[in-house]
């Protein structure tokens, strides 16, 4: 970025522009941090409906169990048919809560990672040149 430092004519425009500037940074870095604590709740997310996930799993698989046995009485027939239903309708939720972690979402996170990420380098810069340029201005 080629930027004209010497529209600020004066050190009272530079430590101006250089707050501005500073203030925006703290607004970016803070947005990073967000960023980072999302990352974290999602990965810690993640791996719980991973978890519950296999417990539903093997759940549902002692049920089939259950209702493949020969000469199970009727009650327990109804009553675990019942819990395998609600048992895959759980799961079903479970595996597109886990589909839309790693998705879209994801991808999204990760360009606003990069924009941010750009701008905080961008303003860096900025701040550099106007320090720069401050340097140069009489007193």
């Amino acid at each position: 970025m080629n930027l004209k430092y010497d529209t600020l004519t004066t050190r009272a425009e530079c430590d101006a522009a250089l707050a501005e500037v500073e203030f925006e940074l703290k607004t970016y870095l803070t947005r990073d941090a967000t960023g980072e604590l999302a990352d974290e709740r999602a990965d810690r997310t993640q791996a719980s409906t991973s978890s519950q996930l296999a417990r539903v799993e093997a759940r549902i698989a002692s049920s089939e169990a259950v209702l493949a046995t020969a000469g199970i009485d009727d009650e327990t027939r109804e009553t675990t048919t019942d819990e395998l239903a609600a048992l895959r309708v759980q799961r079903t939720r479970l595996a597109k809560r886990q589909r839309q972690a790693t998705g879209l979402a994801r991808f999204l996170a990760a360009v606003d990672a990069e924009q941010v990420a750009q701008q905080v380098a961008t303003l860096s810069s900025v701040k550099d040149g106007i320090a720069a340029h401050r340097a140069t201005l009489a007193a």
